[in-house]
């Protein structure tokens, strides 16, 4: 948990203060998943660094870390070279195990598990130079869901990844989290969000919206108000998809009430073919 926390840096001088995250309370609970976003730059990335128990010298504020205890939680960069230890896949997943206290015994079957889970098990023994950035990363993430891990913190991990490996890491890191493991999952692509799931969007180091993720496209009504909500997905910087920003539209219009539609099925629902929503917003 979060209570006021604040990340400033200072110029060699002491001058010039630069604000990472600014007044931030958050609590995440044993077992959920918490989706982040926010444009490149306002603070997700020292959130994720705090949360996983990486503290700097300037905070401020007060940190506990309840169920994750008082190590640090296995956390996967958007850059994997960043983090990469050993000279292969398979060495990076032992390192982690081994890193992780688990016996000897038990560490060659759980990284032939974990690597096969992300697809690498053949490419478990190749150097890094004859992988892709999208393996390594894969490897990367191999080696923290290794050991199902109480938290597990993966920072815009899809983002040099291809589609069918997008859908493995974001399945991969569901199943974990059925299991019991607590998801911080940071992104900026707004696909990757479920309508009832749990968002925090931040801008300039600033929580500006904490709830659902269908609130945070489309705004959250408050009743017995005419005003319709404007949208923290905006507000924090992001583009609204397209056919968000056609919902938003409609709304507008008076053709629309919430709730938005969000789904593909949702889509589906409210207009029988999504392929025929531009004609149906030309004729409104």
């Amino acid at each position: 948990m979060l209570d006021h926390v604040s990340v400033i840096d200072l110029d060699e001088m002491g001058n010039s203060p630069s604000v990472r995250l600014h007044e931030v309370s958050l609590a995440l609970a044993a077992g959920e998943w918490l989706n982040v976003v926010g444009v490149n730059g306002c603070g997700k990335s020292t959130l994720a660094r705090l949360l996983a128990g990486l503290l700097p010298a300037n905070l401020s504020g007060e940190m506990r870390r309840g169920f994750a205890g008082n190590g640090v939680s296995p956390i996967v960069l958007q850059q994997p070279k960043a983090q990469l230890f050993g000279e292969t896949p398979r060495e990076e997943v032992i390192f982690a195990l081994e890193w992780k206290g688990i016996v000897k015994e038990r560490i060659a079957d759980l990284a032939e598990d974990a690597l096969n889970k992300v697809g690498l098990l053949a490419l478990a023994d190749e150097p890094w130079t004859r992988l892709s950035g999208g393996q390594q990363q894969l490897a990367a993430f191999a080696a923290s869901m290794a050991c199902d891990p109480l938290l597990l913190i993966l920072d815009e991990v899809t983002s040099m990844l291809d589609e069918s490996n997008r859908e493995l890491v974001l399945g991969t890191a569901r199943s974990l989290h059925k299991r019991g493991t607590a998801i911080l999952w940071i992104t900026q692509r707004l696909d990757e969000l479920e309508p009832d799931a749990r968002v925090v969007a931040i801008e300039g180091g600033r929580v500006i919206y904490d709830g659902d993720c269908r609130g945070f496209l489309y705004g959250v009504p408050v009743p017995g108000e005419t005003e319709l909500p404007s949208s923290p997905c905006l507000r924090s910087g992001l583009r609204l998809p397209y056919l968000a920003s056609m919902a938003i539209e409609l709304r507008r219009l008076g053709k629309w009430k919430d709730p938005l539609p969000m789904t593909t099925q949702e889509w589906g629902k409210v207009l029988g073919d999504v392929g025929d929503a531009e004609a149906k917003i030309a004729k409104s």
